[in-house]
């Protein structure tokens, strides 16, 4: 599966407008929180996409707790625009079908954590930076 700027356009549009409602943006973390403990439970060999879905998770919610501001405006519409693919059941591949039902949310979230690499790796230094302070 090829992802481009095309077809996850109209998801980056619904990120940036819940970016600005902070309630919104608190449901959008809870519900991705959810189904990613719902995807481990089902199945331990998704690991890889746990740990990337998870990381691009606490990235959106340092930056709306204020603890983290480094991300540009780009990278946080990605991310949200990620989660949104990720809790929506009826995406390109429905999530109800076994076994390919996240196939296309795995997809996306991989190309989203790719195209924001740089930001990625400067998210994880600031983490690896609080647990050495601590």
């Amino acid at each position: 599966m090829t992802i481009d700027d095309n077809i996850f356009k109209k998801y980056k549009e619904k990120a940036a407008d819940l970016l600005n409602d902070r309630t919104k943006l608190q449901t959008l973390i809870n519900n991705s929180v959810e189904k990613v403990k719902g995807v481990i439970e089902s199945n331990p060999k998704l690991q890889d996409f746990v740990d990337q879905i998870s990381l691009m998770i606490r990235m959106v919610k340092a930056q709306y707790n204020g603890e983290y501001k480094d991300f540009p405006w780009k990278s946080t519409v990605m991310i949200a625009g990620a989660l949104i693919y990720f809790i929506t059941p009826l995406d390109l591949i429905p999530d109800m079908i076994p076994a390919l039902g996240l196939t296309d949310d795995a997809a996306v979230v991989y190309w989203v954590y790719k195209n924001i690499q740089e930001d990625v790796e400067k998210f994880k230094q600031w983490e690896i930076s609080r647990q050495s302070d601590s």
